[in-house]
């Protein structure tokens, strides 16, 4: 009898630790990626400029770059839901 109470005082506590952790995630705001944004630049500097304009400005929550070969680069905006 004394194991069988020792897991069920375990079990709640599980069941407890789960139950916060989902009411944490639920909580958390999503954020989605946007299409990429594509403007003449040839460096990671040039990317970097794009992104930091448009997130100060509070259009994108943050953003990825990526250079391409054509003499562009790539911004991934990324917004908040």
């Amino acid at each position: 009898m004394r194991k069988f109470k020792r897991a069920a005082v375990v079990g709640a506590g599980l069941l407890a630790f789960s139950g916060i952790a989902v009411g944490a995630a639920q909580a958390a705001p999503a954020v989605h990626q946007g299409e990429d944004i594509v403007v003449p630049g040839t460096s990671i500097q040039d990317c970097q400029e794009v992104g930091d304009e448009l997130q100060n400005a509070g259009w994108i929550e943050g953003y990825a770059c990526m250079v391409n070969s054509d003499g562009t680069v790539s911004v991934t905006p990324y917004y908040r839901d």
